[in-house]
């Protein structure tokens, strides 16, 4: 299966990824040493990836990242729904599948991936495109759905979903292990142990470039990797379980417990006690206080001794609102899912289950909802608005000083999210 393109669809139930999907595209989303396109790009590195998504979401993608024309041209396609995990696995399945289906059926190339006959993918030949761009307007974006039934079938295993953002916790440990590979092991672990750092199964130990380890960190790989990146600082005394991923250039503060199935991105500075959770690149939690189950966004600071509950006190299912809908999450362990750019202050205690915003400023002066809008200035009920001019003031500052530039196209969507809300406590 000789793939030249890739096209990613977002789902049309993106808003269960709320909130990161508030300012983000679903292959955005981490679920362990990489987010979704950045595996992608892992797995087929000779393949262009072609974007659709929102159309106010898309730009800010493009305008944020380096990407590939965005033309279709007439060469092999794989249509993907991101909302199905597109991991080696899956890769490997569908090349295989795909060769067994041309022995079998030398009339067609093109083929439709389904599991119990709901559509996962498709392989399209070049040979069955006639005009690139009609076939980019009217066919590829609902060849998943309206046009799924004119093509032949190829069923595959039941693949992993990816339906809400907290499923991405039950999966990050897999997925440091499977990436593992993709990282280079420039350690000299000899020298390390003479330094007085403590290795536990250091065969499962990767450190990248320039990154220093104080005296006294114990880095214990028995259950699974431990991925540390380049140019990354682990202070004195702090503990790493596997599986765990550390992204570079980030800090690890003093006496720091980082538990396994944990993914922490690209410049972020993280202390305390942390356990099976995802933190995006450029967030920080930096003092002491819990963090468990959780999934943080980018450009998050919680304040010293925050802390989040990930388990109720009758053990049952932990029950989520997503803007105005409930859902039964049929997990005993949820914390925090919290939005770009929100910040907590000190002593904050989210409570089990807690859904959080973007651009909020959370100050625990009562006791906190499992539900916190976006521009929510305190968190309680009543909250008053953070005004939104002051809320992209404050993400320009704390973007520059990480030589990061807010761009038009992330203020236009904070302002559609500001309006959503405004209007909203209006009715």
């Amino acid at each position: 299966m000789d793939i030249k393109s890739i096209f990613l669809l977002e789902s049309e139930y993106v808003k269960s990824l709320y909130p990161f999907s508030i300012l983000h595209c679903s292959w955005e989303v981490r679920f362990g040493p990489f987010k979704y396109f950045e595996l992608i790009r892992k797995l087929a590195p000779s393949a262009r990836i072609i974007f659709q998504a929102r159309p106010q979401h898309l730009k800010s993608f493009l305008a944020r990242h380096e990407h590939e024309e965005q033309d279709f041209r007439k060469e092999n396609i794989l249509v993907l729904n991101t909302t199905i995990l597109a991991d080696e696995t899956f890769f490997n399945e569908i090349e295989q599948k795909y060769n067994d289906f041309l022995a079998t059926s030398p009339i067609s190339k093109s083929a439709l991936f389904v599991h119990s006959d709901v559509p996962l993918a498709a392989f399209i030949s070049g040979e069955d495109i006639i005009n690139p761009g009609e076939f980019d307007t009217f066919f590829l974006p609902k060849l998943l759905s309206d046009y799924s039934r004119l093509m032949p079938k190829i069923e595959v295993s039941r693949p992993k979903v990816l339906n809400f953002l907290w499923e991405t916790l039950d999966i990050v440990g897999e997925q440091i292990t499977a990436s593992s590979k993709f990282f280079e092991n420039t350690a000299d672990f000899d020298k390390l142990k003479s330094q007085g750092v403590n290795f536990v199964n250091s065969d499962k130990v990767i450190i990248g470039k320039n990154t220093e380890i104080a005296p006294g960190v114990v880095l214990d790989a028995s259950e699974g990797e431990i991925i540390i990146g380049e140019n990354v600082k682990i202070m004195a005394n702090a503990v790493i379980f596997g599986p765990c991923f550390i992204g570079e250039n980030s800090t690890v503060k003093v006496g720091a417990k980082i538990y396994g199935n944990t993914a922490i991105g690209e410049w972020c500075k993280v202390g305390g006690e942390i356990e099976n959770s995802i933190i995006h690149a450029y967030s920080n939690k930096q003092h002491e206080g819990f963090l468990g189950h959780s999934y943080i966004s980018e450009w998050v600071n919680l304040g010293a001794d925050t802390n989040t509950s990930d388990l109720k006190n009758t053990y049952g299912d932990i029950t989520v609102r997503i803007e105005n809908e409930q859902f039964n999450t049929g997990r005993m362990f949820l914390g925090l899912m919290c939005g770009d750019h929100t910040k907590s202050a000190i002593n904050t205690s989210f409570t089990t289950g807690t859904i959080a915003g973007i651009c909020g400023i959370i100050v625990a002066d009562g006791f906190l909802p499992n539900y916190i809008p976006s521009f929510a200035w305190r968190g309680t009920k009543g909250c008053n608005l953070y005004k939104v001019e002051k809320a992209i003031e404050t993400a320009r500052i704390v973007m520059q000083r990480r030589g990061k530039e807010l761009l038009q196209e992330e203020i236009d969507l904070i302002r559609t999210e500001y309006a959503k809300v405004s209007q909203s406590r209006k009715t």
